[in-house]
């Protein structure tokens, strides 16, 4: 038996059970969310219901921009620009990877190479700023 929130034992008669059809696209979103944060596809679909509804209800929907950049050049390492570049490369797509709720915008080098900007959006309701 599951407790809920309040800590009172949930039973399937607590429940509505309701069949949803969506595009195969949606479908294959949503599988690849809940295989990633380790879900079943009924919580991966309860879990994102329940943060829509609550953006909705804060008020604070849409995304925000932002963009951060690295240098790609360090020093006190003899590694070649191209090998450091490929590391920073490898680091955001990990980060987006990892953050399917940021959504990467662009990438593109500044002075010759040496730096790395990436423009990137978050959910509203997470920025800072707004």
């Amino acid at each position: 038996m599951v407790e809920n929130k309040t800590g009172r034992a949930v039973s399937q008669d607590d429940w509505k059970r309701t069949q949803v059809r969506m595009p195969q696209e949606q479908y294959e979103e949503l599988m690849s969310y809940a295989e990633k944060n380790n879900l079943s596809l009924n919580t991966a679909m309860l879990e994102l219901m329940d943060l829509g509804l609550k953006s909705k209800n804060e008020g604070k929907s849409g995304r925000s921009i932002y963009f951060n950049d690295l240098n790609c050049v360090e020093d006190t390492r003899k590694v070649p620009l191209a090998k450091q570049q490929e590391e920073v490369t490898a680091m955001i797509s990990d980060l987006f990877y990892r953050h399917s709720q940021y959504q990467l915008i662009n990438i593109e080098t500044l002075n010759e190479g040496k730096k790395i900007r990436y423009w990137y959006s978050i959910p509203r309701r997470e920025s800072f700023r707004d």
